[in-house]
């Protein structure tokens, strides 16, 4: 999985946005109860990146908290430990609605899209029944989901791109269908071949599905978490997340803070 795309995952996808996460995510978790109960007990936090990728959003974490950096892709984690192999980060190849950490986290993070990933919803609320188990009592699901109102403006009728790199070439094809709510994307890499003239193609598919908020807050309350809050947008790190605007249709991506009681 991903075999091709992690080679090459931060040139597409901006590293802003995990500054962005951990910037949001700071200041409540300078608040949590789970925090502070590692600190009583003289611990240093474990966090979890479930669906770690390449590792970027686990490395700016470790800087505060112990981490385990999770993923089902052997790609994804080889590429994390060559980006990040000197930071103490423990790296685990895991279907992260199976996970097993072997301690309690004081929070997961499942980021930029990573539950969009998941297209059957039993596997979905096994996640999310597998994180409450892990958290410690305060702890927090950090996670985002892109809606349909994302998949609906962008690829809808199927939208494509071309994307010319000093490696070689990427063309990208996403089409969404509403009847599934499933987004398919087909990627085709044409990689430089060294000391030849000639380009190797791959070929990939990724698929994603919409995950409808009503569907979200039963497979999180079935979990047992209680407080639930969604945010349109990242708020700035200095801003009460309490004061974020409520949430609408329209929205092209969804912020979840859901704390274990």
């Amino acid at each position: 999985m991903y075999r091709f795309l992690s080679h090459y995952y931060e040139m597409l996808f901006p590293y802003r946005q995990y500054v962005a996460w951990k910037d949001f995510a700071r200041p409540m978790l300078r608040r949590s109860r789970a925090v502070r109960s590692f600190k009583d007990r003289g611990e240093r936090p474990l966090v979890i990146d479930a669906g770690c990728g390449t590792g970027a959003l686990a490395d700016l974490l470790a800087t505060y908290y112990d981490v385990i950096g999770i993923d089902i892709s052997e790609e994804m984690l080889d590429q994390a430990l060559k980006n990040y192999p000197d930071r103490g980060i423990l790296w685990v190849r895991q279907d992260i609605a199976k996970m097993e950490t072997g301690r309690p986290a004081a929070a997961i993070f499942a980021t930029t899209d990573t539950l969009n990933h998941i297209t059957v919803q039993n596997q979905l609320y096994a996640f999310f029944r597998r994180a409450y188990r892990t958290l410690e009592s305060g702890g927090d699901l950090f996670f985002d989901v892109v809606t349909e109102e994302f998949f609906r403006c962008f690829y809808g009728d199927g939208q494509c791109s071309f994307e010319d790199f000093e490696w070689g070439s990427f063309f990208w094809r996403c089409e969404y269908h509403q009847n599934t709510q499933k987004a398919v994307y087909d990627i085709t890499y044409f990689e430089k071949c060294e000391d030849r003239e000639l380009y190797q193609r791959t070929d990939e598919r990724i698929t994603e599905r919409v995950w409808p908020e009503s569907v979200l807050r039963d497979g999180l309350e079935q979990a047992g978490f209680r407080r639930i809050r969604i945010f349109p947008e990242l708020l700035h790190a200095g801003e009460d997340d309490a004061a974020a605007p409520p949430c609408s249709q329209g929205w092209e991506r969804l912020y979840f803070v859901c704390e274990k009681p």
